[in-house]
């Protein structure tokens, strides 16, 4: 369908060098958090590596005691493969999507951080617990020290949040021009959300991770959650977003997850800016108030329904609110 007039752009565009200014803190203080806990961690590998036994004790119970293990070589590879490379990777993702910018920025920005360091701390307490023994069942795994890692990352993860500028805000929202509706008249669009190529690089490569080191460490179990994994990914890579008279309908390209607004819910639809920040990442996002399918940055279509709000960062955003708006003004409620 054409709507009868295009949307006018009410934008007002954030000043470049602000945007550069915040940008550059926002990268400096992530990637310098990720780099000192990536040489930690190769530091312990290195100080320690001689003083670990043949297979090192790599899972434990509630106790503290191992209840799996894997050969050193192995185990110290996975280690710094997830504890280095997942940071880097989110890092990536997430700065090609430009995380500065929005509300929630600088929450995100200490969530990267703090994570790095909660992944460090994490393989380094395990490298130290695996320390001057000669067999893994000697080992035991003292809670505190995976604690202490934990409370680490909160701590520079928040420290980080206090310290990076606010986000850049989002350009002023679209007005949308109503799509004129007759009485009698119905109407449909469809609009699709879909994750861009290196999002879905970096999932396919968090799939295999978690498939090599199922194979490395010959535990059965975790085939099964590389396949919800996998099943996951499929899941939240995809959307359709559906207008008509009867609401608004999404579904993954799967079918599942789903759900639908009745139009009789819907108060108001908009044209947004979006980031990934604003909902904490890619994919199907719950926050307080609000449902997102966030698959990129950009324009975004917003509907409030009560209190709450749906948002989609389908392609031709405008044309799905205008209708959407057509409808409401219109009467075509059910």
């Amino acid at each position: 369908m054409t709507p009868g007039t295009s949307p006018r752009m009410t934008q007002a565009m954030a000043d470049p060098a602000a945007v550069r200014r915040v940008r550059r803190a926002h990268l400096t203080a992530t990637v310098l958090v990720a780099a000192v806990s990536a040489a930690a961690l190769l530091l312990v590998f290195l100080l320690y590596a001689g003083d670990l036994p043949d297979r090192i004790a790599t899972h434990f119970d509630l106790s503290g005691q191992p209840n799996d293990d894997m050969a050193r070589g192995g185990a110290l590879a996975l280690f710094g493969l997830v504890g280095i490379g997942v940071p880097a990777v989110l890092i990536a993702v997430f700065g090609a999507a430009q995380w500065w910018r929005g509300e929630w920025a600088r929450a995100f920005a200490g969530f990267l951080a703090g994570f790095s360091v909660w992944l460090s701390a994490l393989f380094c307490g395990l490298v130290v617990a695996n320390r001057g023994a000669a067999v893994p069942e000697e080992v035991t795994l003292d809670p505190w020290l995976m604690l202490g890692g934990l409370v680490l990352g909160l701590v520079v993860g928040i420290i980080v949040a206090l310290v990076v500028p606010r986000g850049i805000p989002h350009d002023a929202p679209e007005a949308v021009t109503p799509v004129a509706l007759a009485p009698t008249e119905r109407a449909s669009w469809f609009g699709r959300a879909q994750l861009g190529r290196l999002p879905v690089l970096a999932l396919a490569a968090s799939v295999l991770v978690l498939v090599i080191a199922t194979v490395a460490s010959g535990i059965w179990w975790l085939w099964l959650i590389a396949a919800l994994v996998a099943l996951l990914v499929v899941a939240v890579t995809s959307f359709v977003v559906t207008v008509d008279a009867s609401g608004v309908t999404w579904r993954s390209a799967i079918g599942l997850p789903r759900g639908h607004i009745p139009l009789s819910e819907v108060t108001d639809a908009a044209v947004v800016e979006m980031s990934p920040s604003d909902f904490g990442g890619f994919g199907l996002r719950m926050t307080p108030g609000g449902l997102g399918l966030i698959t990129r940055r950009g324009t975004a279509l917003q509907v409030t329904h009560g209190k709450r709000r749906f948002v989609a960062t389908v392609d031709d955003a405008a044309t799905g609110a205008g209708l959407l708006l057509g409808y409401l003004e219109a009467g075509h409620r059910r």
